[in-house]
């Protein structure tokens, strides 16, 4: 199974975790994993402050800090960023990491947010939204000439899109959600290379795995993005680890949601020794 650790792009010690991305590859992390929100308010503390480094530019640093790790959001936005734009962006730090980009994908749930960011147009309809974008992106990183595009948000056409992606015939979608609602599931079914939810357990990615399997017809591999506890044990992430190893999953970020960076780094050595073991 892929050990990823969720490193934190927001909060006090956000600059100093990014800076010790080299580090945790050297650790023998499979993953590094950004979270993706703009700005900050109220209603997001105490689980978020109101520091935070852009997800996609910390990205494009991350790609020329390190070497071979895979580089992922999780989940990007979809709706906060227009669809096109957000397509050179990831092709352009795919292109300059030789093809290191994970994309989690997600519709978002911050009012607020799309409001700040003058998407308020986009919330109602954010799934609709979400979908037509995936479709834009795949469209603009697969076509070698002109690339036309008609949907309910987006028209255009003879656009010429280079350079691609270097993972083809597109950067991996990884599709998110925080439960096991119908509608991702489906956008999973439809889109997924990976189901990315956050939070489950065992058991629900299990019951969660077989219900998108079903949708698609065909079996879509299954992934975590997971809280464990900073104080934990090697024993204990070995055994948290297992619990969803044998659940199905073929990859865990793990996210310690440390109060300093010292107990950051610390929580990474032992995760990095969990793994190490499986």
């Amino acid at each position: 199974m892929r050990v990823d650790i969720v490193v934190p792009n927001e909060g006090p010690y956000a600059e100093q975790a990014i800076a010790s991305c080299p580090d945790l590859e050297g650790m023998g992390f499979d993953g590094l994993w950004l979270t993706d929100h703009v700005v900050g308010f109220e209603v997001f503390q105490p689980v978020y402050g109101d520091y935070w480094l852009e997800s996609l530019s910390t990205l494009a640093y991350l790609a020329g800090t390190t070497e071979k790790i895979r580089l992922g959001i999780g989940v990007l936005v979809i709706p906060y960023r227009d669809a096109v734009f957000a397509a050179k962006s990831l092709a352009t730090i795919d292109t300059l990491s030789n093809g290191r980009v994970d994309l989690g994908v997600g519709t978002g749930w911050s009012r607020a947010e799309f409001f700040a960011l003058g998407r308020q147009a986009q919330f109602e309809r954010r799934g609709p939204y979400t979908n037509e974008a995936l479709d834009v992106m795949q469209a603009c990183w697969s076509a070698e000439g002109d690339v036309a595009f008609s949907g309910d948000f987006h028209s255009f056409r003879k656009v010429r899109f280079q350079p691609r992606p270097v993972q083809q015939p597109r950067i991996p979608f990884w599709v998110g959600s925080r439960g096991t609602a119908s509608a991702p599931l489906r956008r999973a079914a439809k889109y997924a290379d990976y189901w990315h939810p956050t939070g489950l357990s065992p058991e629900e990615i299990s019951e969660g795995s077989q219900v998108i399997n079903d949708l698609a017809g065909r079996s879509v591999p299954t992934s975590l993005r997971g809280q464990i506890a900073s104080d934990a044990s090697v024993a204990e992430i070995q055994d948290w680890l297992g619990s969803y190893r044998d659940a199905g999953c073929v990859q865990v970020a793990a996210d310690t949601k440390s109060a300093s960076f010292d107990a950051f780094i610390s929580a990474a050595q032992r995760i990095s020794e969990a793994a190490a073991t499986l």
